[in-house]
């Protein structure tokens, strides 16, 4: 007789079954598990060193050309007598903190907002976001944890831009460059340059916000990169429209009221915020601020919760999957 082939079925039952994996969920408490949030995330940019480095680099070889410049024009002034003082003063500590604390204002907003949009942005493209979520992470502290990391490398940034406008003017009053006598209480003075390094990290942190904004809702780097930038060219021209309108048109209330919604723009109260920061007893900042002070500090604070509630509520009313 020759032998079945068939196979004989086995069976399972009684044996124990394996277990699924589970997913690892955040452990610890709400700090620590926030702070290695806020870690992950300044991880993330970190990961990018390649755009950090050539945005870095842009902007230090901006402000060193912009530097180069004003000793040009200072040397210049050697066949005709003493450089003015306006120049001495920003070519000489504390006055260069003015050059590296403006160029940072205007030039390092922009590349700042390509760093953040491509970090947002990217949470999305490579689905960083989604695994954050599938453990368990809630939505709004993860959202707290991309702002507290976007106000940290704010910080950072202008930092490092005083710290070497600082340097750089201590270097130009070792060099030989003239300036009168500081009357400034040394305390008085550290005071300031605080509050004009805080007011220099909220005019890029705001402007962050805007592509937390949008990254969010537009879930790309493209849009995370272009927002910002469109909005920031929108606002400098609808300032400069509604600007003139005010001024051609005083004696109308109706259109003197339209040329004053300037006033309610983000850039002209963190402006006028660094302004205000920058005034005295050192002047800093030079020209008058465009808002009082409460006016620029509410303004610019509606603008922040703003930005994050709309991403938050956009975040937290969208699919895991996504």
């Amino acid at each position: 007789m020759v032998p079945s082939t068939t196979a004989t079925p086995t069976t399972t039952a009684g044996l124990p079954q394996r277990a699924e994996p589970v997913a690892p969920k955040p452990g610890g408490s709400w700090l620590a598990e926030f702070a290695r949030l806020v870690g992950w995330e300044i991880f993330l940019a970190w990961r990018r060193r390649a755009m950090m480095i050539t945005l870095g680099s842009l902007l230090l070889v901006g402000y060193l050309l912009t530097v180069l410049f004003q000793y040009g024009v200072y040397f210049s002034y050697a066949d005709y007598g003493s450089a003015p003082d306006s120049l001495t003063a920003i070519l000489t500590f504390p006055g260069a903190l003015s050059v590296g604390g403006g160029y940072v204002s205007y030039v390092g907003v922009l590349l700042f907002v390509v760093l953040a949009g491509a970090l947002i942005g990217s949470e999305y493209s490579y689905s960083t976001l989604r695994l954050s979520l599938s453990r368990g992470v809630g939505r709004g502290r993860l959202l707290a944890a991309q702002v507290t990391a976007l106000a940290a490398l704010a910080l950072g940034l202008t930092a490092l831009m005083l710290t070497l406008s600082g340097l750089l003017g201590l270097l130009g009053s070792a060099a030989g460059v003239s300036q009168a006598p500081l009357s400034i209480n040394g305390v008085t003075l550290t005071g300031e340059i605080i509050a004009y390094w805080l007011a220099l990290a909220l005019n890029i942190f705001a402007y962050a916000l805007v592509a937390l904004w949008i990254g969010t809702l537009s879930k790309s780097v493209a849009g995370a990169i272009a927002g910002p930038l469109v909005f920031i060219v929108v606002e400098v021209v609808a300032s400069e429209i509604l600007g003139g309108i005010a001024v051609i048109t005083e004696r109308n209330t109706l259109l003197n009221a339209i040329g004053r919604l300037p006033e309610y723009l983000l850039g002209i109260n963190v402006n006028s915020l660094i302004t205000w920061a920058g005034d005295g007893p050192y002047p800093l900042t030079s020209g008058p601020a465009s808002v009082s002070l409460p006016h620029a500090l509410i303004v610019a604070s509606v603008y922040c919760a703003l930005f994050i509630f709309i991403s938050y509520l956009a975040l937290r009313n969208r699919d895991i999957v996504e």
